[in-house]
């Protein structure tokens, strides 16, 4: 257990990119004690429900700036953040603070910061994702306002956390002067996701049980390959296929795409359920992983899934596990194989769930990389 003394600062400055909120609400309701504080960034004003055991004094809610003079201010001199965290760790005893969210905005600060108190800084991406169809505007944007913080903050902070063995690996390789631990992943399934009662209007004329893809619609998740593996396999096609997640369809559809429903939208939480509890198979053809909770929520269902070849998947689900089928990266024959495979499985996953993505495994295994900072 964590020492009753030692105060952390949980930071989250990038709340609302993909992935952030769950992750970032999973671990502070996980580790919260007394004497701790939050901190977070956010364009939705404050969420009231995200943390029920944390007092409100105790949360710092931070609105994104709105004008464009005042985003491109923030993201190089946030200047109302670093005044708030000097002040939390004035006024709260601070001992040590926690970044959840890569925090971008601090890239040319963390060195001052890392001064005052010891800061554990995750490691989300150690390497840039893949993109697609990014106008020369755009890519110079990505680069400036993420490439090239996410590049400073691995490199400036000295102690770090990551959710990948292979991305423990790469950052030892590349600073072998840092410090950097692992810690399991924890599981997007909240309460709303497990029990929410909402149904996705788009299904409502699927029949039967589906394959399935749920997520941003990114070049490195691989999307493009599962549509092609099933419209060219027509043994696939006895079942619907379902593509669920925002962002803009980057590859050309087809004139013909019989069996295929997108849902091309934000999937709110309380839908989630509806849309796993129905699915015959989950399917994540990625092409390049860094850490990700995807499996927790199909596993969470207890669904079969196909999963690419990569390191990450196969550190976390190794060779022989119950309902799930890898095939090798990018090859479309082979995913079309491991889906036929998988269609017909009876295997659930539920014990993959119950084995990594514990509360209590995720809590002992930070405590103890926490204690190593008193």
């Amino acid at each position: 257990m964590r020492d009753a003394s030692q105060h952390i600062l949980f930071l989250a400055t990038e709340y609302d990119a993909p992935g952030m909120r769950p992750y970032s609400r999973q671990i502070i309701n996980t580790l919260w004690q007394a004497g701790d504080h939050v901190l977070i960034v956010t364009r939705d004003g404050a969420d009231k429900t995200a943390f029920p055991d944390v007092p409100a004094n105790h949360i710092t809610w931070i609105d994104y700036p709105t004008s464009l003079a005042g985003k491109a201010t923030f993201r190089f001199y946030p200047k109302q953040v670093l005044k708030a965290i000097d002040e939390i760790i004035e006024t709260e005893s601070i001992s040590l603070i926690y970044s959840l969210t890569e925090e971008l905005i601090l890239a040319d600060h963390i060195n001052r910061l890392q001064r005052r108190v010891p800061m554990l800084y995750t490691v989300h991406d150690a390497t840039f994702h893949d993109y697609k169809s990014l106008s020369p505007v755009r890519w110079l944007k990505d680069r400036l306002i993420i490439a090239r913080p996410q590049r400073l903050m691995l490199k400036r902070a000295h102690q770090q956390v990551t959710n990948s063995h292979e991305q423990r690996e790469y950052v030892i390789q590349r600073y072998p002067y840092h410090k950097i631990y692992y810690a399991p992943f924890p599981t997007l399934v909240n309460g709303t996701i497990a029990h929410g009662g909402e149904q996705v209007e788009e299904l409502k004329g699927v029949s039967g049980p589906y394959i399935l893809f749920f997520g941003l619609l990114h070049l490195y998740k691989g999307v493009h390959l599962l549509y092609q593996a099933y419209l060219d396999h027509p043994e696939l096609q006895s079942l619907p296929l379902v593509i669920a997640g925002s962002k803009d369809i980057y590859f050309k559809r087809r004139v013909m795409e019989p069996g295929v429903t997108f849902i091309n939208r934000y999937i709110d939480d309380n839908e989630v359920a509806d849309l796993f509890s129905r699915a015959a198979v989950v399917v994540y053809p990625y092409t390049s992983a860094t850490q990700s909770g995807v499996t927790s929520i199909a596993s969470y269902f207890g669904k079969p899934m196909v999963l690419s070849d990569l390191p990450f998947f196969k550190q976390i689900c190794p060779e022989g596990e119950e309902g799930v089928e890898f095939f090798t990266s990018g090859d479309v024959d082979a995913l079309a194989d491991a889906i036929a495979r998988s269609m017909g499985a009876s295997a659930s996953t539920l014990g993959l769930y119950q084995r990594l993505y514990s509360p209590e495994a995720l809590r002992d295994a930070l405590n103890d990389i926490i204690t190593r900072f008193h």
